[in-house]
């Protein structure tokens, strides 16, 4: 499972809070707002009804009002405020204003005192509706009547329409601004990862030794741990190739004593000390390469080659060595320059004392591979592994190859690397080595 990096967790989050939490904040404001005006509307119509209800008069079975008390909307017309007082069977009063309005009174039943608002539609219009049922005296008897104060909608559409335009540019400007200010402190937040991504690139490159950056507290524990791990290693690695040159050093004054004696003139004894030789010779040079370090560095390999193979061309210029290279420009190997060059200068040169005219060097990247060709006699593949045991001779190998050949295996072993052997199409071995990607 893929793991989601922290910069892109922290601008997801900032991505969801402004698309979720300010639209959503901005609906809650709108309907709090709508509904904040219906309530308005309702207390504004209840005092119309009671005006109406102080003025209402009954004589000779017609309503009556005095016109002088109602509010100015009930004579105008279409001023989309309107007043209707029934008997629950026939339209008994309207106001002036109602006369030009298609509306139909509702036909409700209400327990008389009670009054209800609600939203009726008619002929495509909406309208907000207060009525209430009540029981008129006339004297003689109580008549059930009804009075319905009747508002359009478009009335509430106005301040609704300019409160959501309002309301659209104040959070317009609040959006970039919250853009703006997410932005920076996405940058301010994951600049010290970035500097710590920064600091571990240049580890890799050999720029720098250890981390120096200021971090903050989460991340400064982080800093010290890998710098105590760094020292440690460092001094490890010191410490082994110190005392493994001491070692090396120490036998070779032995051994050239030995090769002083009289002695040392017998075959089998002179062997002996040529493998002694061979050995020191071999172990100063493991101890002169650094072997896989925790922080690797990138090393380009196009300079490393071309100075290689400069050398070599020169080397077997009277043996007319032809050398071709298939390399990236940008190809890098993350490891030690020392231990690259070491494996490089090792398997050119045994490919080149073992061509007869013609060599061939292929490097790729993701994974890092290595490849050498010949057009030599190459190897048979039931000598092949033993190029890489322990005790091989390190001297000349029959068809050429074999030395250095251990040294190649243990760097490669180090760097958790494949080396094999195999035909080449040239005609003689080929020799492939393939690196991980987190090598």
């Amino acid at each position: 499972m893929k793991v989601i990096p922290l910069k892109l967790r922290q601008g997801l989050v900032s991505a969801v809070l402004l698309l979720l939490l300010l639209p959503s904040s901005f609906v809650a404001i709108e309907q709090a707002f709508y509904t904040q005006l219906l309530t308005n509307a309702e207390q504004k119509m209840e005092v119309h009804m009671y005006s109406i209800l102080s003025e209402l008069t009954l004589q000779n079975d017609k309503i009556e009002l005095n016109n002088n008390t109602l509010a100015p909307d009930f004579y105008r017309p279409d001023s989309g405020l309107s007043a209707f007082v029934s008997d629950g069977q026939q339209l008994l009063w309207q106001s002036d204003s109602s006369l030009n309005q298609d509306f139909q009174v509702p036909n409700i039943m209400l327990v008389p005192g009670q009054h209800i608002f609600y939203t009726l539609e008619q002929a495509g219009q909406n309208y907000q509706i207060l009525s209430i049922a009540f029981l008129f005296d006339s004297g003689e008897s109580a008549r059930p009547l009804a009075i319905h104060i009747v508002q359009s909608h478009n009335m509430l559409l106005a301040p609704h329409q300019s409160f959501r335009s309002t309301l659209l540019r104040w959070f317009a400007g609040i959006a970039a601004g919250l853009l703006l200010l997410s932005i920076l402190a996405y940058y301010w937040t994951t600049k010290p990862l970035t500097r710590l991504d920064y600091e571990i690139r240049q580890l890799e490159r050999g720029k720098q030794d250890h981390l120096m950056g200021n971090y903050p507290s989460e991340l400064r524990v982080i800093k010290e741990d890998l710098n105590l791990l760094l020292a440690s290693q460092n001094r490890q690695k010191l410490r082994y190739r110190n005392h493994l040159s001491d070692l090396a050093h120490a036998l070779k004054t032995p051994v050239a004593v030995l090769r002083t004696s009289p002695l040392a003139q017998q075959s089998e004894l002179k062997e002996q000390i040529d493998r002694i030789t061979a050995m020191i010779e071999h172990q100063l040079k493991k101890a002169s390469s650094s072997g896989q370090d925790i922080w690797k560095k990138q090393t380009p390999i196009l300079p490393l080659i071309e100075k290689l193979l400069s050398a070599l061309r020169k080397i077997y210029r009277d043996k007319g060595c032809l050398i071709e290279l298939h390399c990236p420009e940008n190809a890098f190997f993350r490891g030690d320059e020392t231990d690259m060059m070491e494996i490089l200068g090792n398997l050119l040169d045994n490919a080149c004392k073992a061509s007869n005219k013609q060599v061939r060097v292929t490097i790729s990247q993701q994974p890092f591979t290595l490849i050498v060709e010949d057009d030599g006699p190459g190897i048979a593949p039931a000598k092949r592994q033993e190029l890489f045991e322990r005790g091989t001779r390190l001297d000349t190998y029959a068809d050429g190859h074999g030395v250095g050949l251990s040294i190649v295996a243990e760097l490669v072993n180090s760097y958790s690397g494949n080396i094999t052997i195999s035909d080449s199409d040239l005609g003689g071995a080929r020799f492939t080595l393939t690196f991980a990607d987190d090598v």
